[in-house]
């Protein structure tokens, strides 16, 4: 988005989805989770730091911590909800992701949740307002994304601003390649509209 910035202007919004809704408040120890799901192979990789997952992190500087608790999301997603509203939804992404991927905290605490907040500069008191007030909305556009066929993160649906139809929608990490090509069309396609 860097190389494109001089000529095209980005606004990334965080919508939600939940990998695991049924993820019970307590959560569930990461190797546990892989094991019932992929194999004891793939739980065993995470737990060495060897899995394609993090690889790929170590070679961006994210260091994946294999101690974390896969757990319920929503309280987060209510959270980004709130964020957006002032302006720092990306700040508080970075940091929600900093606090559960790097750091294995649990980010269905509400203590947890309060210190990232706080951490974001956002207003706790209207954000625990915010967050109660749309839990419903939350579950929702989740609800909505999984009637649309998303079925995994992260998705990406690019579009231009003012356009109901989209330019590129897409599942799954990609190469900064897939990117600067979609980036480049919308170019060529704001510069032919001029």
């Amino acid at each position: 988005m860097k190389a494109f910035s001089n000529n095209l202007h980005f606004e990334v919004t965080w919508k939600p989805f939940f990998l695991n809704p049924t993820t019970p408040d307590t959560g569930v120890p990461l190797d546990q989770y892989l094991t019932r799901k992929y194999g004891p192979r793939v739980a065993a990789q995470a737990k060495e730091g060897t899995s394609p997952l993090s690889r790929a992190g170590m070679n961006v500087g994210i260091n994946f911590n294999p101690n974390r608790l896969i757990v319920n999301t929503l309280k987060s997603h209510c959270m980004l909800d709130y964020a957006k509203s002032e302006g720092k939804q990306d700040q508080l992404a970075e940091n929600l992701f900093k606090a559960y991927f790097e750091e294995a905290r649990d980010i269905n605490s509400t203590d947890v949740l309060a210190k990232v907040a706080v951490d974001t500069g956002l207003n706790l008191d209207a954000m625990e307002k915010h967050m109660k007030d749309s839990v419903s909305r939350v579950r929702e556009e989740a609800m909505e994304a999984r009637d649309e066929g998303i079925n995994g993160v992260p998705y990406f649906n690019i579009r231009l601003k003012g356009q109901a139809e989209q330019v590129a929608a897409f599942s799954g990490a990609q190469p900064p390649d897939t990117f600067k090509s979609i980036f480049q069309r919308l170019l060529s396609q704001v510069k032919s509209s001029v």
